[in-house]
Formats: structure tokens, C-alpha cells, sequence
């Protein structure tokens, strides 16, 4: 029957003229072409209705009027509705204009007329699938696949529908089977490569991705997921000989040579890193990433001065990015030269103002200086705002604990932090050291000691949990605590003077 209607399609097609949407005529006149040679049978009179309405639903597709064309196979199935093409065309309309519902029944009654109609079974499995009833899609895909095993639509649609549940190894069993009848396709290589990957199957990994390389040798997407392959499988010289590939294939190819730099570093090549990013400076002449990534491998290096002259190398070439001030501000900031940290980080935050961590650097800075007041301003500013960074609001509470001055705003103030980032030892310790300043001395412990379990290292939570245990007359706890902070800080004024007072104190006790 279908071979049918499409023969006496095409041949109505090429006798008819064509006609914008819209036009009426058209369809009445390919009723009259259709009809006028068989008024005799009845049955071939339904049947030529049916054509007249599907060819033009089947125009009005083509000129992308899903909504007639709808209404058209809808004229059409009136006079026959035992045409499963008809039905699948509107159930395709249907989903086009985004009603599902309609759709699924146009299919349903499709699958019912002609069980053997991939089509209606793949675009239902889609209405599923959009449904998130991926139990539903997979079944139609499976029902599709018993008429016809090797399917390659389906299977791809299948194997789709199991990597969107992240049913991966699922996906890889059908593209296996894909493999099977079609071993010649680079991209069915390329995804089950990319497959296995995610599987952490990295042989197998390998082996499809250099399979897909040699049907097509100019696959540059399977060029470079093979080289983050040998990458995560920790062949570098491998990953690096991969990635040189690509870009002999594409020289501009700039995740290229952003994995080139990072891998040379890896392995302590930190020139040839510099030199990738150099590259990377040529092939994109106005972005700041590749001055970033050479600065952040000099101050890794402990190379300070290098560090500033690539910043100041992309000022020299008009890359104004506030980024690049940031960075500026960071690196006075480490060298403890507040003042041109404040210069730069103002003018990053001058260039872009609604950035927080920005203002929030510069208030850091500001401190620093020596000017607490103004500082605490700026972060009232921030945090007034509801900004979503928790060391803006540890800071300015930590800020108040220190100066011992409204200790429930500082209390407050961390509490927010701590809820943003509940596991930060920074901030149990400044919720421990308010709760200090107030006199509250079993929460400080509480706090401080949870805060040391993810601070063992840091020399300031040491010294405030000495700090409690002294206020609680625990002196040899007290020393324990200091002695490490200062293990970890030589040279702290602070807890030497606290160490001696403490043995003087002993001392007397005596």
C-alpha cells in the first residue's frame, strides 16, 4: 500500500505546479487531478482524498508549516485511517508544534495500523525520552528492534537514550553491536572511545579512539580525547606527542596547546610550558588567559619578578582585563606591599564593580595597611548586599571577635559563612575565638578543637586552642598547643611572650 501512494505522489507531484502556503487552489487542484480519472470505485475515491491530503500536508511540511500540514494529514486520515505514513506524519507535526499527548496517539494508532513502522516506534521512544520515561523509550526501542535487529537508527538512539541515564555500559554493548554490520564509521569509534573513557576503560579507550584516527585521520575531536586518555592513563609523553599532532594538523587549535603547557609542567619542562602559552598569546592576541597561566607557573616557581613582568607585559599590550590588576594585587599582597595592592585591586574593582571577591581583596589589603575601620566598611558594603562569598562574611566577623566589639554581630556573621562552607577550619575557628572574646569558653573549645581535625597545620588555630586551654587552667594543654604554633610559625612574638609568662606563672605556682 505505502509504495503505492508514494508512486502516484511523485507522479502527481511532477504534473502539479507549485504553490506558496497558503494557496488553496493547490490542494483543490490535486484533488481534481487525483479524482477526476476514478469516480468509479468508491474505495479509490477515499483513497485519492487521502493522497490530495497528504501531498499537500506533505508541501506545507516542506515549507515548514507543521500546524497546516497537521491539518491536512488530519483531512487525510478522515477519509482513510488505515494509513499508518499518514499517522506517523502528523504524530511527527504534532511533536514539532510540542504537543506530546496528540503526538503519542497520531504514533500509537501508527504502531497499531503498520506494527512494522520503525519510524513511529523511534519518534514515540523520543516523546518518552522528553518525557523522562526512559523505561517507555527503551521499550519502543527495543520493539523496533525485534522487526529489524540491525537498525542502526535505533541502536543509535538507543545507545543515546542509556548515556543520558548514564547507563554507559549499556551504551557500549549497542555500539558494539553497531560495530558489527558498520566498521567503517570514525564517529561510532570516537563515541565508544569516548564511552569507555567514562568507564575508566582506558585500553579499550585507546584502542577505539585510534581506530576512529584511522578511518578518518583528520578527526581532530578524536585526536584530542585520545590525548586526555593517555593523560588520565598517565602516559604524558604519549598525551604530549598526541596533542602535538593536532595542532600539525590545526595550528590554531588552542586547547592544544593549553593541554601542551600544562603537561610540560607536569613534568618540570617549565620552559617548554611558558613557550605553549607564548603561543597562545599569538593566536589570540586579547585574552588574558595565557599571561594568567604563565604568571601563576612564576609564582608557583617562587619567580616574583617574572611573575609582574607578564602582567605587566599584557598591560604593555592593551589586555586591561580587571583580572590582570587582581593578579597584581595578589602578588603586592604577598610581597606585603599593601599599598600598590590597594592600587590594583581598586582599579579591578573600578572595572568591574559588581565583582565581590574583588572588593573583598581590597578590603583584605586595606587591613592589612593598617586601616581596619575602612576595611570593615567595604565588607558592611559586601555584605549588605548578600554576596555569596563566606570569606567576606568570616572575615568582617572574625574582624569584630578581634576587636572584641559587638561579638553577637561576629557570631552572626561567621554562623552565615560556616553555612555556605560548613567543613572550613578557618571559619570554626573564628566562630570559636567570638565565642572566646564573649567569655563563652566550653563553645570556643567545641568550635576551635573542630576546627584544629581540619586545620592540624595552621599556627593560629594552635595558638587560640592554647589560648582556651589556658583560660580554662589547662596549663600543659596550653603549652602543647603554643609549642606547635610555634613549631609551625618560628619566630612568633606573640607565642614566645605567651610561652614565658606561662612558665612563670608555673613557676610561682611552685
Amino acid at each position: 500500500m505505502r509504495s503505492g501512494i508514494l508512486a502516484v505522489m511523485c507522479f502527481a507531484l511532477a504534473l502539479s505546479p507549485v504553490l506558496a502556503p497558503g494557496t488553496h487552489a493547490y490542494g483543490d487542484s490535486m484533488r481534481a487531478v487525483v479524482d477526476g480519472s476514478r469516480m468509479e470505485a468508491p474505495e479509490v475515491r477515499t483513497l485519492s482524498d487521502a493522497l490530495a491530503h497528504y501531498i499537500t500536508g506533505a508541501i506545507y511540511d516542506n515549507f515548514g508549516d507543521p500546524e497546516t500540514a497537521a491539518a491536512e494529514y488530519g483531512k487525510a486520515l478522515d477519509s482513510r485511517k488505515d494509513i499508518g505514513e499518514i499517522q506517523v506524519r502528523l504524530g511527527a507535526d504534532f511533536l514539532l508544534l510540542g504537543k506530546l499527548d496528540d503526538a503519542m496517539a497520531a504514533l500509537k494508532e501508527a504502531i497499531n495500523t503498520d506494527p512494522e513502522d520503525i519510524k513511529a516506534y523511534i519518534l514515540l521512544a523520543i516523546i518518552y525520552t522528553a518525557k523522562a520515561e526512559f523505561k517507555e523509550a527503551e521499550a519502543q526501542y527495543q520493539e523496533a528492534l525485534k522487526h529489524d535487529p540491525a537498525n542502526l537508527k535505533v541502536l543509535t538512539f538507543l545507545s543515546a537514550l542509556y548515556i543520558v541515564q548514564q547507563k554507559l555500559d549499556r551504551a557500549a554493548e549497542v555500539y558494539e553491536k553497531i560495530l558489527e554490520t558498520k566498521q567503517d564509521d570514525a564517529f561510532i569509534y570516537f563515541n565508544l572511545g569516548v564511552i569507555y573513557s567514562k568507564l575508566n576503560l582506558l585500553d579499550k579507550a585507546e584502542a577505539n579512539l585510534q581506530k576512529a584516527i584511522e578511518v578518518d585521520k583528520n578527526y581532530l575531536e578524536a585526536q584530542m580525547v585520545l590525548g586526555y586518555v593517555f593523560e588520565i592513563d598517565g602516559k604524558y609523553r604519549e598525551a604530549i606527542e598526541q596533542y602535538k599532532k593536532v595542532t600539525g594538523i590545526d595550528s590554531l587549535n588552542k586547547e592544544a596547546y593549553v593541554r601542551l603547557g600544562q603537561l610540560y609542567y607536569r613534568m618540570g619542562q617549565v620552559d617548554n610550558a611558558v613557550e605553549q602559552n607564548r603561543v597562545l598569546m599569538r593566536l589570540d592576541m586579547y585574552s588574558p588567559e595565557p599571561y594568567l597561566r604563565n604568571f601563576s607557573i612564576y609564582m608557583a616557581e617562587k619567580k616574583y619578578g617574572k611573575a609582574e613582568e607578564v602582567l605587566r607585559e599584557a598591560l604593555r599590550n592593551d589586555i586591561s582585563d580587571p583580572v590582570i590588576y587582581a593578579s597584581l594585587g595578589y602578588l603586592a599582597t604577598q610581597e606585603k606591599e599593601y599599598k600598590k595592592a590597594i592600587d590594583y585591586y581598586t582599579v579591578a574593582a573600578e572595572k568591574d564593580p559588581g565583582n565581590d571577591l574583588y572588593r573583598f581583596y581590597l578590603a583584605a589589603a586595606i587591613d592589612r595597611s593598617g586601616k581596619r575601620k575602612q576595611a570593615m566598611e567595604i565588607l558592611e558594603e559586601i555584605v549588605a548586599g548578600g554576596t555569596s562569598l563566606p570569606e567576606a562574611y568570616n572575615y568582617l566577623g572574625y574582624m569584630y571577635a578581634e576587636e572584641g566589639e559587638d561579638l553577637d554581630r561576629a557570631i552572626e556573621l561567621v554562623g552565615k559563612a560556616l553555612a555556605m562552607d560548613p567543613a572550613n577550619g578557618a571559619y570554626l575557628d573564628s566562630l570559636g575565638w567570638a565565642y572566646y572574646k564573649k567569655g563563652e569558653i566550653d563553645k570556643a573549645l567545641e568550635y576551635i578543637s573542630k576546627a584544629v581535625e581540619y586545620m592540624p597545620d595552621d599556627p593560629i588555630i594552635r595558638e587560640h586552642l592554647g589560648d582556651v586551654f589556658y583560660s580554662k587552667d589547662e596549663m600543659e594543654k596550653a603549652r602543647e598547643q603554643w609549642t606547635m604554633s610555634l613549631e609551625l610559625a618560628p619566630g612568633n612574638a606573640a607565642v614566645i611572650k605567651k610561652l614565658k609568662l606561662l612558665d612563670l606563672k608555673l613557676k610561682k605556682i611552685r
